[in-house]
C-alpha cells in the first residue's frame, strides 16, 4: 500500500511538471515598432501669393519648424535606434520640376539606407543630419521663390488619386524574433497637406472641385432646408461630394494645415454662417474617408509657427 502510494505521488507530480513545461512558459512578448514616412505636400497655387491671399504664417515658417523638428520626431514613439523614417517635401504638380533647377534627392531626408547599420545611422545622426536639415530648408525656400515667379496649377483631386502612390510606402510589416520577444515592423505614411481648403481646378465636371461658388450654393440651400445638423445635411445630398479617388489611401493619415476661411473678414469675424471651414470640413473628411485614408485632421490658418510642431507631433503620436 505504502509503495502504490508513493507511486501515486510521482505520478502526480510528473503530471504536474508537464503541465507547468506547456502551460507556465514565459508568453511571447509582442512589441510593434513604427517607422514614418512623413510627406510634407505644399499647395503651390495662387495661395502662396500674400496679395491674393494673405494669411498669418507663410507656409515656408511651417515647412522649417517642421523640418527643425525632424530630430525631435525620430524620438516619438520612444524610439532611439533602428529608425527608418523618411521626410520629403512632396509635390502635388511634378511638372513644376524642372531637372535643370531642381533634383527629387535634394528634397527628403531619408534613414532607409541605414538598415541594419547601427553605428552609421548613428554618426549620420549626430554629425550629418543638421547639415541635410539646413540643405533642406535651403531648397525649400528656393521652391518657394520659384513658384511664386512661376504660378501653376495645384490639382489636389489628382494627386490623391495619381501622383501621391509613389510617394507612399505600402509595404508587408516584417517580423523579428529577440529573447522571447516578437517585434513588428511596421511602416506608417503621415501626409501633411498645406492649403486653404479650396479645390479649383480646369475640370469642371461635378465632383471634382469645391470653390467659393459651390460653398455659397451649399451654404445657401442648408439654410432654405430649415436643417439644423449641416454634416447630415451634407452627407444626405451626394451632389455636394468630392469623388473619392481610384486608389485606395489605406495606411496613410492626413493632416491639413492652413485652411485659409475666406468668409471670414478682415478682423476674423464670420460674414456668414455656417462658416466656409465648417463646410470644407465636412466634405473633405468625407471625400478622404472614402477614399481610403485612415486619422484625418483639418486646422484653420496657423497663428504661430510653433503650433505647426505641437499638432503634428500629437497627430503621429495618436494611436
Amino acid at each position: 500500500m505504502i509503495l502504490f502510494n508513493k507511486q501515486l505521488t510521482l505520478i502526480f507530480l510528473l503530471l504536474a511538471t508537464v503541465s507547468c513545461t506547456k502551460n507556465c512558459e514565459k508568453k511571447e512578448a509582442k512589441i510593434t515598432k513604427i517607422n514614418y514616412n512623413v510627406l510634407l505636400v505644399p499647395d503651390l497655387s495662387n495661395r502662396i501669393n500674400h496679395n491674393i491671399h494673405p494669411k498669418p504664417l507663410e507656409d515656408t515658417l511651417i515647412l522649417n519648424t517642421i523640418i527643425d523638428s525632424i530630430p525631435s520626431f525620430l524620438k516619438t514613439g520612444n524610439r532611439t535606434l533602428n529608425q527608418l523614417d523618411t521626410y520629403k517635401i512632396d509635390f502635388i504638380n511634378r511638372g513644376i520640376l524642372n531637372d535643370s533647377i531642381f533634383k527629387n534627392s535634394n528634397f527628403n531626408i531619408s534613414l532607409q539606407k541605414f538598415k541594419n547599420k547601427l553605428q552609421e545611422a548613428s554618426e549620420y545622426k549626430r554629425y550629418r543630419l543638421s547639415g541635410d536639415i539646413s540643405e533642406l530648408k535651403k531648397q525649400s525656400a528656393n521652391l518657394y521663390e520659384y513658384a511664386q515667379k512661376h504660378s501653376s496649377g495645384s490639382d489636389v483631386w489628382n494627386y490623391f488619386n495619381e501622383t501621391i502612390h509613389s510617394s507612399l510606402v505600402n509595404e508587408n510589416p516584417t517580423g523579428q524574433s529577440l529573447d522571447n520577444t516578437s517585434i513588428i515592423y511596421k511602416t506608417k505614411n503621415i501626409v501633411v497637406l498645406l492649403t486653404d481648403g479650396y479645390i479649383e481646378t480646369i475640370n469642371k465636371t461635378e465632383g471634382y472641385s469645391l470653390n467659393q461658388d459651390l460653398i455659397a450654393k451649399i451654404r445657401r440651400v442648408f439654410l432654405a432646408s430649415g436643417s439644423k445638423d449641416l454634416k447630415k445635411f451634407i452627407l444626405s445630398n451626394p451632389q455636394f461630394s468630392i469623388n473619392k479617388t481610384d486608389n485606395s489611401l489605406q495606411n496613410s493619415d492626413i493632416l491639413i494645415l492652413e485652411v485659409n476661411d475666406r468668409s471670414l473678414d478682415a478682423n476674423g469675424v464670420a460674414r456668414f454662417h455656417p462658416t466656409d471651414f465648417e463646410i470644407i470640413r465636412i466634405i473633405w473628411i468625407d471625400w478622404l474617408r472614402r477614399s481610403g485614408a485612415g486619422r484625418i485632421e483639418i486646422h484653420s490658418a496657423l497663428s504661430n509657427k510653433r503650433e505647426s510642431f505641437v499638432i503634428l507631433k500629437d497627430f503621429i503620436e495618436k494611436k
